[in-house]
């Protein structure tokens, strides 16, 4: 029993050894300028998602056809904010409705500039999604 032991503590000891050789073997290869981290800024309505909450409510018209019809869901708007912070190319990723989506495309077009997004202190272009709630009134009764 004893050699058993001294045997697996041989075996296991040699292991760790050669283990800690091969790391410093493949610490030698590493490229230059790996390890760099770089920081990446997304990108800001004007004023913050206060700002950006207050111009959806404020400007989101529920169209008349789909409060008739009691449609609701959530749109949601793809575009890319250009680094001058201009919305381009808006598109409907996931729709709740046609009438819905006209809508929120509208509103998403009336946006003013962003503030751009950044990465290692130069701005860059970046997609960004945006989801819009519908809520349908509740149906009035009689």
């Amino acid at each position: 029993m004893k050699k058993l032991i001294i045997i697996l503590n041989l075996l296991i000891t040699a292991g760790v050894v050669s283990a800690q050789d091969s790391t410093k073997v493949s610490k030698g290869r590493i490229k230059k300028g790996f390890g760099v981290t770089v920081t990446q800024v997304q990108p800001e309505f004007p004023g913050g998602q206060d700002s950006l909450d207050s111009f959806l409510k404020e400007n989101l018209q529920y169209p008349d056809s789909a409060k008739i019809k009691h449609i609701s869901g959530r749109v949601y708007v793809g575009f890319l904010i250009d680094r001058n912070g201009k919305i381009q190319k808006p598109r409907i990723l996931s729709s709740a409705s046609p009438l819905l989506d006209e809508e929120a495309l509208r509103v998403v077009n009336m946006m003013p500039d962003w503030k751009p997004g950044s990465a290692g202190g130069s701005p860059i272009d970046i997609q960004y999604v945006l989801p819009i709630d519908f809520i349908a009134p509740p149906a009035k009764t009689k």
